[in-house]
């Protein structure tokens, strides 16, 4: 186990100062504030793991910047935390507490499909256009995932540097990696469930990586689900009724193709319950008729070859 002791809880190098500052990204430790259900900077984790500042937050989770102690590797700590079924005062204790009744039984059923997506999730290590999960375990009353920490920048935040759009060309070039894995995802019975342009990272070499598998689930048997995610312009109409409507690789194929969409032409399409009652955006059907025919024929191409 190497020495973490001037570790800086930011961008996970050895540059922490005496004076608390950290040499590398000027990130002072001593005036970071966690909210209080945020595990706290230094937290060690399956004693291996050391927790850092929250990288990201949303309604499944909270992820945290990590260190491998084992490895001295920089990663990503992924923790179960469906905001509104969980508490947890961190000043005084690192345990997670479900709030009981049906919203406890709801965090149950949650933390055993986080598991279990977890090991499905692993088994697609190293796939290219999918982040990797390295480790997985629980702790603390909830569940963790550890996956490979991703320089770079979202889809979102590039397109928005590249003034909202980007070359046809290019979007289908940059999503074939993507395409070819989500397709292997799916004959394994996983879905996504939130495929939009903050949650593909394109990395410094151009590539891009899917990441943010909170919301995934398993297709079961009659295709419904009873957890929903909706993004506006990319959630499909089935998520809006996920007690009864049926989800599968279709649900990933409309997100996926929205974000194509939003790529090449610079914006978002209405939601999918405003199209049901009246769909009058005229150019998404040139994707559907256009884009998404080409990125799939590229993808099939490039799989044979």
């Amino acid at each position: 186990m190497d020495d973490t002791t001037n570790l800086c809880m930011s961008c996970m190098t050895h540059g922490m100062q005496d004076d608390g500052v950290c040499g590398g990204c000027g990130s002072d430790e001593g005036s970071y504030r966690s909210a209080p259900h945020h595990l706290r900077p230094r937290t060690l984790l399956n004693d291996k793991y050391i927790v850092g500042r929250v990288i990201g937050e949303g309604g499944f989770g909270v992820t945290y910047v990590g260190w491998d102690t084992a490895l001295a590797l920089k990663v990503a700590v992924k923790e179960y935390y469906p905001s509104g079924f969980v508490t947890r005062d961190s000043t005084t204790s690192t345990e997670v507490h479900s709030l009981g009744g049906d919203r406890g039984a709801f965090f149950e059923r949650g933390r055993e499909r986080f598991i279990r997506e977890a090991r499905r999730l692993a088994r697609f290590f190293g796939m290219p256009g999918i982040v990797s999960v390295k480790d997985f375990f629980t702790e603390n009353g909830t569940a963790y995932i550890v996956m490979e920490f991703l320089e770079g920048a979202t889809m979102r935040t590039v397109l928005t540097n590249m003034g909202g759009r980007m070359p046809e060309a290019h979007v289908l070039e940059i999503m074939k990696p993507l395409i070819r894995s989500l397709g292997e995802m799916h004959k394994d019975g996983l879905i996504h469930r939130d495929i939009a342009p903050d949650n593909i990272m394109i990395l410094p070499d151009g590539s891009v990586k899917l990441l943010d598998f909170g919301a995934a689930r398993e297709v079961e048997s009659d295709g419904q689900s009873t957890a929903a995610v909706m993004k506006h312009g990319y959630t499909p109409e089935e998520q809006y009724d996920a007690n009864h409507a049926r989800q599968g690789p279709w649900t990933d194929v409309y997100a996926l193709c929205a974000t194509i969409f939003r790529s090449i032409e610079g914006d978002t399409p209405p939601d999918a319950v405003s199209r049901l009652r009246n769909d009058n955006f005229g150019s998404i059907t040139t994707f559907f008729l256009i884009y998404l025919p080409r990125a799939i024929k590229h993808t099939l191409s490039q799989s044979r070859m």
